[in-house]
Formats: structure tokens, C-alpha cells, sequence
């Protein structure tokens, strides 16, 4: 027999136990507290996830009890589960659905079920996910924003910002650079020329020889205590948190997924270079290391850093945290599916790109439902939607801030990095223009006559998807953040387009926003 203390604080036996004890919330303003008793009898042991299609995942739930199969398992579903399960779906408006409150991702409504399997469908995206914008810039936009020649001094100078200690910010210089090349294959940019690309690819197939060599510093080692694959510098400086905790796998997501696109751009540009070989082995492996899919992989464990419940990844590794685990860069948890998906088209390997477009679309599902808020957003409080982005997301608690920097600019910029086309499947533009309007347009750093902080350049390629014309004028004049070029920023300002539409610029400098 259990009873409570005087106090209420405890739970205290009357002798000694040997089992399973279930501890349940009951739901707010709930004044019976047999509301589960029913389904007392079916509890979750455990769980699995399999892909069924490219558009289709289940997550699978171990069961026991004498009722799982009659009365069924009752579990609770989160927001953004409830808009893809199939089936009949329990929703908050439901009669007699128990509905409680989660720490920080909204309401949680229970779902009942005989089939211990949900089944979820997330729909593909409404453009096509490609390296390129679904949008090209116009003939007019390359002349007049001298896109062509930005794009020749970028290449033609001096690729600095890489070999710097840090695999974090050398991701980012060579993600920036391979952009560089990409810009360079695209003939609306560089009409029927070649000579750029080469030249191009030649600059960037040096960056990687040291990756292949591993000399690039620190080098990276295998940890066989956790299986994975880390920077050395934890042990050369005895310091858990050197680069972001790299070590302790913080942000592994982040660092990798920069040199995963930035091969898949390679791959896809010179397919035949002599150390492509080399280059795919090093590249799988960092990509098992994030996202290893299989239960048989000896060397790495599975899905490390995403949560397929959650839908999201978490940045921190294996060290506890008070609040609990968190997640920043959403863009940058973005942008490793997004390379993974690409990694997989480039190589042929079908069933890689298909199960990287799953977790991205399924990813970007979840930002746009807990992490980037929109007005109408239905999970969080108004105190925190009038923020429209959350800042530190942690598993018991939204902090509206970032762990480095105190500048709303930063809180709202580390949601935009890298710029890239892809970005677009979490920042809609509806999202976008209430950012911009609510937040960003009224920041110094963007009503100041001029900043030379380089958080400015990211705020007007993503102000672009409201006001192209304006962006395009301003950017050549901002200092580009350190995984950006000025060539990059033109290109993508001159692409972005409202949902369904694109930007068609007259010679007379008129901007019109044609859906289709």
C-alpha cells in the first residue's frame, strides 16, 4: 500500500516493493482522479521508429498489460504530431479527450489506440528541394546588383576564416565557399563560361585535402566510449566545452552538416575528382555519426542527436543540464538534412536522400510549430509569441536569448544561418513578414544609417523575402557574417519569392510579387 505524507511531498510504502510504480498528471481542472483507471491496464515499455515511405514514418510502441488490446494504450501526442497522424485522431476539441500541458511544447492530448503503431504522414514540399533557389535570378537583377563581378572577386581572392582550430566555423567557411562554386555552374549568373567554375573547384578541392589527410586541425579521432567521431582539442586542452563541447558531443549536427552540403555541392559539381573516393568515406562517416539509421552499426548508435518524438535535434551531447537538453540554431539543425538529403541524391543512394527529406521536412514541421512563431501560433503563451522566435529552447524551459551574445539581432539571426534556399521550408513567409514588421525592422542595426555588424547582412537576405529590392541595395554595403559572401547573399536576396510566387523586376526598377 502507497500513501502520501503529511506534507503531500512523498510517496510512502507501508513495506517493501519490488515492481513497476506509474506516477500520472492528472489533467488541469480535473476533479475526479479515476480519469485513467480505464486504461490502467496497457503501459509503454519502449519504442522504435521505422520509415515506411519517403513520405511516411511510424513510431512503433512496445506495450504490456492485459488490456493493450482490447481497451488499447493510451499515449499522449503533441502538437505537431496531431496534424500528421492518420487515423482517427483524438484532438483537444474532442469530448472527453484528456488533454495536459507539456513543459514547454503546448498541450498534449491522449491518444487511444489498439494498434500500439502511429502512423504519421508529412507531406512533401512545395518546391523542390535542390541546391539551387526554386527561383533564378532575372537577367536584369545579375546586371544591376553586378552580381557576376562580386561573384569573380569572391573566388578570385583569398579564402580565409578556414583552418582556424575549430571544425565549427571551418564548416562554415567551406559551406561558403563551395556556395561560391555552385553560384559559378548556374548559367543565369555566369552565362555559357567555365573558366569561373574550374577555377573555382580547383580553390575548393584544396580545402579538402586536409579534411582527407586528416591534417586539418585539430584532427579528428574516434571515441569508442561513445562511439562517435570527435575533435581532438578536448584532449589537448582538457577543456569539455573547447569548440562548443565538440568533444562531449555538443552540436555535432552543426559542425558536420556544413562540410556534408559543401561535399554534396562538390559531388555534384566535379563528380570525377581523383579523391571523391576519400572524400565519400570521410563524409558517411560523419554522417553516421549524426544520423546512423541502423541498430546494427557497431561504431555508431542511432539518430544521436534527432528526436524523432520531438521531431527536432537537441545541440547538447552527453553531459546533464539543468532545464534540460536544448536545441539554438534551428537553421543549422536545417541544414544537415538538407545536406544529408543532397548527400544522397549525389551519390545515388535512394534510399539516403529519401530518409534525409523525411527528417528535414519532419524537422522543419517542428520549428515551424514550437521554435519559429507566427501570431496565430497555438503552442506557446502570447508573452512568448509576440517574440516570434524562442531563443534557447530546453526541454523545461524557452529563454529568449542565445549562449553567446545578449542582442536581439543574434536571438533572431542564429535562426538564419547558413543562407541558403532551403531555409525556406521553416521561415515561411507569412513568418517572415510578421518577424520583420513585429521585431527586426524597428532594430538599431537596421534603422542606423550603416553597421558593421556583421549580423546585419543576415537580416536583409531574410528581409528580402518582403522587400528584395531594398535588401539588394543595402547588402553590398554590410559587413558579411563569417559564413556568408557577398556573392551568396545577392543571389539568394534576388531569389527569395513570397509562398507560391516570384519577384519580377522591371527595368524601371518596379517590383511586383506574381503568385502562381
Amino acid at each position: 500500500m502507497f500513501y502520501e505524507n503529511a506534507t503531500g511531498s512523498s510517496l510512502v510504502a507501508d513495506k517493501g516493493y519490488s515492481g513497476t510504480i506509474r506516477v500520472a498528471l492528472l489533467p488541469e481542472n480535473c476533479t475526479v482522479n479515476t480519469v485513467y483507471d480505464e486504461y490502467a491496464g496497457c503501459m509503454v515499455l519502449g519504442g522504435s521508429v521505422s520509415m515506411n515511405s519517403r513520405t511516411q514514418y511510424s513510431l512503433n510502441w512496445q506495450v504490456e498489460g492485459s488490456t493493450c488490446q482490447t481497451v488499447g494504450l493510451l499515449h499522449f501526442a503533441l502538437q505537431h504530431q496531431l496534424e500528421t497522424l492518420t487515423g482517427t485522431v483524438i484532438q483537444t476539441t474532442t469530448p472527453g479527450a484528456i488533454v495536459l500541458n507539456s513543459a514547454t511544447r503546448g498541450r498534449m492530448v491522449g491518444q487511444v489506440r489498439t494498434n500500439p503503431s502511429w502512423v504519421f504522414h508529412e507531406p512533401e514540399a512545395n518546391f523542390e528541394i535542390d541546391f539551387y533557389p526554386p527561383h533564378r535570378p532575372s537577367p536584369w537583377i545579375v546586371v544591376k546588383t553586378d552580381m557576376l563581378r562580386t561573384l569573380q572577386r569572391d573566388i578570385m581572392s583569398d579564402w580565409t576564416g578556414y583552418g582556424v582550430n575549430s571544425w565549427y566555423f571551418n564548416g562554415k567557411s567551406i559551406q561558403k565557399y563551395a556556395s561560391l562554386c555552385l553560384m559559378a555552374s548556374d548559367p543565369a549568373v555566369v552565362g555559357p563560361d567555365t573558366l569561373l567554375l574550374s577555377f573555382c573547384l580547383e580553390k575548393l578541392e584544396k580545402l579538402f585535402e586536409p579534411i582527407l589527410n586528416n591534417t586539418l586541425s585539430p584532427p579528428l579521432m574516434y571515441d569508442t566510449h561513445y562511439g562517435g567521431l570527435i575533435s581532438s582539442s578536448i584532449f589537448r586542452t582538457r577543456k569539455i566545452y573547447e569548440e562548443f563541447g565538440n568533444g562531449i558531443y555538443n552540436d555535432h549536427h552543426y559542425h558536420y552538416g556544413y562540410f556534408v552540403v559543401a561535399a554534396a555541392m562538390l559531388k555534384h559539381l566535379d563528380p570525377n575528382w581523383s579523391r571523391m573516393p576519400e572524400l565519400e568515406t570521410i563524409i558517411w562517416t560523419m554522417m553516421r555519426d549524426v544520423v546512423n539509421p541502423s541498430r546494427k552499426d557497431r561504431y555508431f548508435p542511432p539518430f544521436r542527436h534527432f528526436s524523432w518524438y520531438l521531431a527536432h535535434s537537441y545541440s547538447h551531447g552527453v553531459t546533464s543540464i539543468d532545464n534540460g537538453k536544448d536545441e539554438e540554431s534551428t537553421s543549422e539543425d536545417i541544414n544537415f538534412y538538407y545536406g544529408m538529403t543532397m548527400w544522397g541524391k549525389v551519390t545515388g543512394k535512394s534510399a539516403v536522400e529519401d530518409l534525409g527529406s523525411l527528417m528535414l521536412r519532419l524537422n522543419a514541421h517542428a520549428i515551424r510549430s514550437y521554435f519559429l512563431l507566427k501570431l496565430d501560433n497555438v503552442v506557446h503563451p502570447p508573452e512568448i509569441v509576440r517574440n516570434h522566435v524562442t531563443g534557447i529552447f530546453f526541454d523545461n524551459q524557452v529563454y529568449y536569448n542565445t549562449w553567446f551574445l545578449d542582442e536581439v539581432y543574434a536571438i533572431h539571426g542564429i535562426q538564419m544561418i547558413p543562407v541558403s534556399p532551403v531555409n525556406e521550408l521553416a521561415r515561411t513567409s507569412t513568418f517572415v513578414e510578421q518577424e520583420w514588421n513585429n521585431i527586426l525592422s524597428k532594430l538599431p542595426i537596421i534603422t542606423g544609417r550603416s553597421s558593421n555588424i556583421s549580423w546585419l547582412s543576415l537580416l536583409l537576405v531574410n528581409a528580402a523575402t518582403i522587400n528584395p529590392m531594398e535588401s539588394l541595395r543595402r547588402l553590398p554595403n554590410a559587413t558579411m557574417d563569417d559564413g556568408l559572401s557577398l556573392s551568396w547573399a545577392l543571389y539568394n536576396a534576388a531569389t527569395r519569392c513570397r509562398d507560391h510566387g516570384k519577384v519580377n523586376a522591371s527595368e524601371e526598377g518596379k517590383l511586383t510579387i506574381v503568385t502562381s
